[in-house]
C-alpha cells in the first residue's frame, strides 16, 4: 500500500474543563499525533461555543469535534436540545476539520442537520458515525447501515464491540466491500486486531489515546500506534 494511503493518527482528547484539554492535546501533538479528537461531551463544565473558540480554536483545522449522545458512550449531562443547539454552535465557531454526529441523531433531527451541513462555516468534512456498544451484527446489517451513513456525511463510522476474534473479520469485510471513506474497527481486547488492520486496509483516521488514558475500549496509546504507522511506512518505501 502506498504511503501516501496511510491514515491520520487521532488522540481522542477527554478532559473536564478546556484548560485541561488543551494541555493534553499539546502532550498528544508532541507524541506524534496528526489530529486530535476533542470530546467535548467529557466536559464537566458548561462551556458555550464562543468560549470554547476562545480556548480551542488554535487546533481547529487538525481536530475533529464531537459531542457524543449518552445512548452512544457519550457524557454529555445537558439535554438533547443542548446538545443540538452546542454542536450547531460549535460547528459554526469553531469550523473544525471533522465533525462527528451519530446516525441515529441525524435520522431523528433531519431538519437541523440539514441546517447545519448547510452552512457556510460546516466542518470541512462530516463523520457519520454508528457504535454498538454490546457486539458486532451481521455483515449485512453493518453493510446497511455503512450506506445509510455515506448519504447523510462524506465519512462512515461504523464501530462496534468485539466478544470473539471473529467479530473483527466481520467489520473488517466492509473495507473489502469499498474501503473509500469508510472508519470500522472493533472495541475491547478482542478488537485491538482491528484498529490497526483498518489503518491498512485504508481508513483516513486511526484513534489512539494518550498513554493510560483511553477514552474506548482497547484503544491503542498514540505512541504505539505512531511506532506501528512508521514501521508500515518503512515497509512501503522498501517495496517502492
Amino acid at each position: 500500500m502506498p504511503a501516501r494511503q496511510l491514515g491520520k493518527i487521532c488522540t481522542a482528547v477527554a478532559a473536564t474543563t478546556c484548560e485541561e484539554m488543551v494541555k493534553k492535546a499539546q502532550v498528544a501533538f508532541s507524541l506524534g499525533s496528526e489530529i486530535v479528537e476533542f470530546r467535548v461531551d467529557k466536559l464537566e463544565e458548561r462551556t458555550s461555543a464562543a468560549e470554547a473558540k476562545k480556548r480551542l480554536g488554535r487546533f481547529a483545522t487538525k481536530s475533529i469535534v464531537t459531542v457524543r449522545s449518552k445512548e452512544e458512550g457519550g457524557g454529555f449531562m445537558g439535554t438533547e436540545e443542548e446538545r443540538l443547539k452546542l454542536i450547531s454552535g460549535l460547528a459554526a465557531e469553531l469550523s473544525p476539520a471533522y465533525f462527528d454526529v451519530e446516525l441515529a441523531t441525524v435520522k431523528a433531527n433531519l431538519g437541523w442537520f440539514r441546517r447545519l451541513t448547510s452552512a457556510a462555516s460546516r466542518p470541512d468534512r462530516m463523520i457519520i458515525s454508528w457504535h454498538d456498544f454490546s457486539g458486532t451484527p451481521d455483515f449485512q446489517t453493518l453493510s446497511s447501515l455503512r450506506k445509510e451513513a455515506m448519504k447523510r456525511g462524506d465519512i462512515a463510522k461504523i464501530v462496534t464491540m468485539a466478544k470473539s476474534p471473529d467479530d473483527n473479520l466481520t467489520l473488517l469485510m466492509l473495507y473489502q466491500e469499498d474501503a473509500k471513506d469508510l472508519v470500522a474497527f472493533c472495541m475491547g481486547q478482542e478488537g485491538t486486531a482491528s484498529r490497526i488492520l483498518s489503518l491498512q486496509l485504508g481508513s483516513p483516521v486511526v484513534y489512539a489515546s494518550l498513554p493510560g488514558e483511553p477514552v474506548a475500549p482497547g484503544q491503542l496509546s498514540v505512541v504505539t500506534v505512531k511506532a506501528i504507522k512508521k514501521m508500515l511506512l518503512a515497509k512501503a518505501a522498501r517495496k517502492s
